[in-house]
This record gives structure tokens, C-alpha cells and sequence, in this order.
């Protein structure tokens, strides 16, 4: 005859023996899955406003955008902190003359601190019409 087994007892063995062994290992397993879960990546955007930078006696007559949507991502307190601030992109035309000038944006043109990385940039291209201011 097979001797009966007492399956209170085996389920009891098997939660209560190693108990700290197996207390570590959870906690060990949740640091490990919130540290992983803080890691990912979020993507946001973000509107900047653009600055102009003119020659003296010259003025802007028309601008195609005066504002950036910029597409950004990394760690989250990092994008709530930057997205939060106030920024500006600067765009130096003091070398330019009268007439239309056409403005690249690319993407590393975007000043960013680091953990934060710049996708996209829209628009891509600023136009803008400058003038003599008479006098």
C-alpha cells in the first residue's frame, strides 16, 4: 500500500522552506522590472518659437513659420523638465541682404539636453522676406 500524502503539508513546504531565499528574490525581481519599466523611452512634442537674427537698418517683411513643432524623446522627467522650459531656436540672418531667404532646419540644429533626442522638425524650411527699413 502506497503511504497517503498530506497535500496541505506539501503546499506548505513548498511556500514556507527558503522563505528569506525566496523574499530576496522577489524583491531583487521587482527593482529589477521598475528599473527596466523607468528606462523606456516617451515621445512628445514640442512647439519653440523661432528668433531672428537681422542686420542692422533691415527689418522682416513676411515669415512662413514663427513657430517649430519639434518631435523629441527620452526619459520622461528629463522630457517634462525640458519640455516645460521656455526655448527658443536663434537663427543668425545678419549676414544676409534684401530679398527672400530660405532657412534649413535640420534636426541637430535643435539645442537638447542630454538623454533627449530630436526626430522630427516641422517645418524643415522657414522663409523669410527681408527689407531695408527707409529712413
Amino acid at each position: 500500500m502506497k503511504p497517503q500524502i498530506d497535500r496541505s503539508q506539501v503546499f506548505k513546504s513548498f511556500f514556507l522552506d527558503n522563505l528569506s531565499y525566496k523574499v530576496v528574490s522577489l524583491f531583487v525581481a521587482l527593482i529589477l522590472w521598475i528599473s527596466i519599466l523607468g528606462r523606456r523611452d516617451f515621445v512628445t512634442t514640442k512647439e519653440m518659437s523661432v528668433q531672428l537674427v537681422l542686420p542692422p537698418g533691415y527689418m522682416v517683411v513676411g515669415q512662413s513659420h514663427d513657430k517649430l513643432r519639434v518631435k523629441i524623446s527620452g526619459a520622461q522627467p528629463v522630457l517634462k523638465k525640458y519640455k516645460d522650459s521656455f526655448k527658443k531656436v536663434v537663427f543668425d540672418l545678419s549676414d544676409s541682404g534684401e530679398g527672400l531667404v530660405e532657412i534649413d532646419v535640420p534636426n541637430n540644429r535643435i539645442d537638447v539636453p542630454e538623454g533627449v533626442k530630436v526626430l522630427n522638425v516641422k517645418p524643415n524650411v522657414i522663409r523669410v522676406e527681408i527689407a531695408k527699413i527707409k529712413n
